[in-house]
């Protein structure tokens, strides 16, 4: 057993090797390049209907500050939530900070100018989902 044990070690050993090897001789990269590699991929398409409605809408309550991106408790219609029971209410606490961070991850996309981005699509697509999913047990949550 012992033998086997240690031709694995071997093995995983060069392997390491391997990389570190790989590591030392990568080509570097320009800063341009690296630039257009970070840019999320453009999906050719216009955002859906439905979540273009839903982004204008975030972007209006972000401009007129009824929405904080830090502050979870912004997200929550407080009277919907104040007729739910506590685990109702702590299901709804998780979900906005959860969905807070990813409207943080929409604002930063939209920053930089990637509206029309398959990454935003999906992360538009999502929050709006997850609301829809929460809102069908409980009721208008947010106010998103």
């Amino acid at each position: 057993m012992t033998s086997k044990n240690q031709k694995q070690q071997n093995k995983n050993a060069a392997s390491g090797e391997k990389l570190k090897a790989a590591l030392t001789h990568a080509m570097p990269v320009s800063v341009e390049v690296q630039k257009e590699l970070n840019k999320p991929l453009k999906s050719g398409e216009s955002i859906e209907e439905k979540n273009s409605q839903f982004f204008e809408d975030f972007l209006r309550k972000m401009k007129n500050n009824t929405l904080n991106l830090l502050i979870p408790s912004t997200l929550i219609n407080s009277e919907v939530y104040d007729k739910l029971s506590d685990k109702e209410q702590g299901e709804v606490d998780i979900n906005a900070v959860s969905l807070l961070a990813r409207l943080r991850d929409i604002q930063a996309l939209h920053n930089i100018g990637s509206t029309e981005t398959y990454q935003m699509e999906n992360l538009i697509e999502q929050v709006r989902l997850t609301k829809e999913r929460l809102e069908k047990k409980g009721g208008n949550i947010f106010i998103i």
